[in-house]
C-alpha cells in the first residue's frame, strides 16, 4: 500500500498518530479518490460522487493531487461517520445494504447523507421508503398497523417499526415534514410520564423530546382523546335503530332494542378500555373508532363462547359502518392540525 502519513499536513484530521485502515469491501481497484472518515478511508470513483453531489464535486475538485496519497490517490477528509458513509456509498454504487445493520439506523443515514451532499434521486427514494410506515394517507395507516399487528390482535409495533422519537429527530434534521404528523400521533399513544422521561431507544442512546414537541405532543393527544369522547357520545350513547331495523317491528320490548343494546355494549366495552388492555392498543382514538364496529362483525371462533352478547342487525350495523368510516377519514384529516404541524398533501 502506497500510504503517506508521516507529515503532520496529511494526519490533521486524524486524532494523533492514528492511521485510518481500508474498508473492507468499498473499495475499488480502479478508484481514483481515497476519502477518509474517521479512522477509515474508501477508494472510490471521483467521476461518480461528482455527477451525484454538487458539493461533493466542489469538495472533491478543491483536493490538491500532490498534497497527501494513500494508496496513490488524492485523499479527501470528511467528518462523517464511517458506518453512515458506508450505507450512503452503498446506496449511491447501488450495491447491496448492509444486512448486520439494524435498517432504520441503515435508512437514516442514508437520508442524513443524501441530503448534507444534496443527492436529490437518493434523497426522494429514501423519504419515499420511510413513508410507507409513516404515511400521510390513512390507508398507507392501516396497511402498517396490520404489519405491526401478530396473528392473535397483538400490537407489537417495535420489531417492525422505529421508536417514533428517532422518526421525529431524523425529520427535524432532514427537513421532512411529511413525516412528523404520523410520527406525532404515534408517540401521543405513550403514556405522558414516559414522554417527559424520554425513551432509550434501540439504538442504545437516549432520547428526549425539546418541551416545544412534547407540549405539542401532549396537547395533540388531548384533542385526539376529546375528538374520541365527542364520537361516543354523539354516535354510540342512546343510538336509535335504523329506519330499516329488522327488530323494528318486534312486540317484545328486548327484541325490539336489541340493536340499542348491542351499541349500549359497544359503549360500556370502548369506555373501560378493554381494547387496549387486550390487543395493547392503549391511547388509539383511530384504532378504537374501527374496533367499536369490529365488535359487531368479527365472526366467532369455532369452539369459543361468543363474548359479543348483543348484536346490532345488518341493517343497523351497515348504517354505523358508514359513520365509522366518516369519523375515522375526519379523524386523519385532522391529525397534522392536533399536533399543531404544517403539511402538503396530507390525506
Amino acid at each position: 500500500m502506497d500510504a503517506d502519513f508521516s507529515s503532520n499536513r496529511c494526519i490533521t484530521p486524524l486524532v494523533d498518530y492514528e492511521v485510518p485502515t481500508r474498508h473492507t469491501d468499498l473499495y475499488f481497484d480502479d478508484g481514483n479518490l481515497c476519502i477518509v472518515t474517521g479512522q477509515q478511508y474508501f477508494i472510490v470513483h471521483r467521476g461518480l460522487l461528482c455527477r451525484h453531489s454538487a458539493p461533493l464535486k466542489e469538495r472533491i475538485e478543491a483536493v490538491k493531487d500532490d498534497e497527501c496519497l494513500v494508496e496513490g490517490v488524492s485523499v479527501l477528509y470528511l467528518d462523517d461517520e464511517p458506518a453512515d458513509f458506508a450505507h450512503f456509498l452503498r446506496a449511491l454504487y447501488g450495491l447491496a445494504y448492509d444486512t448486520t445493520a439494524e435498517v432504520f439506523a441503515v435508512t437514516a443515514a442514508i437520508l442524513r447523507l443524501a441530503t448534507k451532499y444534496a443527492v436529490d434521486a437518493l434523497r426522494e427514494v429514501t423519504l419515499r421508503n420511510l413513508s410507507l410506515s409513516w404515511p400521510t394517507t390513512l390507508q398507507m395507516w392501516e396497511a402498517r398497523e396490520r404489519a405491526a399487528t401478530s396473528p392473535d390482535g397483538v400490537y407489537t409495533p417495535r420489531p417492525v417499526l422505529p421508536h417514533p422519537l428517532l422518526v421525529i429527530e431524523l425529520a427535524r434534521e432532514v427537513g421532512a415534514p411529511q413525516l412528523l404528523p404520523s410520527a406525532f400521533y404515534d408517540l401521543s399513544r405513550y403514556l405522558p410520564t414516559q414522554l417527559m422521561d424520554g425513551h432509550v431507544s434501540p439504538d442504545g442512546k437516549h432520547h428526549r423530546l425539546d418541551i416545544d414537541d412534547l407540549c405539542r405532543v401532549l396537547r395533540g393527544k388531548e384533542q385526539a382523546a376529546r375528538f374520541f369522547s365527542t364520537f361516543i357520545v354523539t354516535e354510540l350513547e342512546g343510538r336509535p335503530p335504523s329506519q330499516l331495523c329488522m327488530y323494528r317491528n318486534e312486540v317484545q320490548p328486548s327484541r325490539k332494542r336489541a340493536c340499542q343494546m348491542a351499541y349500549e355494549a359497544v359503549t360500556f366495552e370502548l369506555i373501560r378500555d378493554v381494547n387496549g388492555m387486550v390487543y395493547n392498543r392503549n391511547s388509539d382514538p383511530l384504532f378504537s373508532v374501527a374496533e367499536s364496529m369490529a365488535m359487531q362483525t368479527r365472526g366467532d371462533q369455532a369452539g369459543v363462547e361468543n363474548k359479543v352478547a348483543y348484536r346490532a342487525c345488518e341493517a343497523c350495523r351497515l348504517e354505523y359502518g358508514v359513520i365509522v368510516e366518516v369519523a375515522r377519514d375526519e379523524f386523519w384529516r385532522h391529525v397534522p392540525a392536533w399536533f399543531e404541524l404544517e403539511v402538503k398533501n396530507w390525506a
